[in-house]
């Protein structure tokens, strides 16, 4: 029974150990991609350089999948809580703001949403290339 326990824990332990060095590594590739936008003046995000920096060196196996694999799956999961704030944010602002600025914003939203479509379907078409043709 006692050395059920201890293999509970050290799995425990484990997986502590894997989320906590998740976030480090997270953490210290949003500070890298921090550093590079500060460098090319903000013209990319800090979050976006961030992100970034770690796909490169998941890339060129510099950091390990299962380094981040735990914390990633829990911020996945969670991903919807935080649109919430955003989501009140949104919902706080005047609605003559927004109305002022409605013709800018259905052009925006158009516009973008025709553009992820478009890359997302060339994108989807040279991935269905690669493989066996039918």
């Amino acid at each position: 029974m006692a050395g059920q326990n201890r293999g509970w824990m050290k799995g425990a332990a484990k997986r502590c150990a894997a989320f906590v060095s998740g976030i480090a590594i997270i953490v210290l590739c949003y500070y890298a991609g921090e550093l590079l936008s500060i460098l090319v003046n903000g013209f990319i995000s800090p979050a976006v350089m961030g992100m970034m920096v770690l796909f490169v060196f998941l890339k060129a196996q510099i950091i390990k999948e299962s380094w981040v694999k735990e914390f990633a799956g829990f911020l996945l999961d969670n991903l919807l809580l935080f649109f919430i704030p955003v989501t009140a944010g949104v919902a706080l602002v005047p609605f003559e703001s927004l109305q002022r600025e409605l013709p800018a914003i259905i052009v925006s939203v158009t516009v973008s949403s025709f553009l992820v479509l478009w890359v997302s379907g060339v994108i989807a078409q040279k991935m269905g290339k690669g493989g066996d043709d039918d």
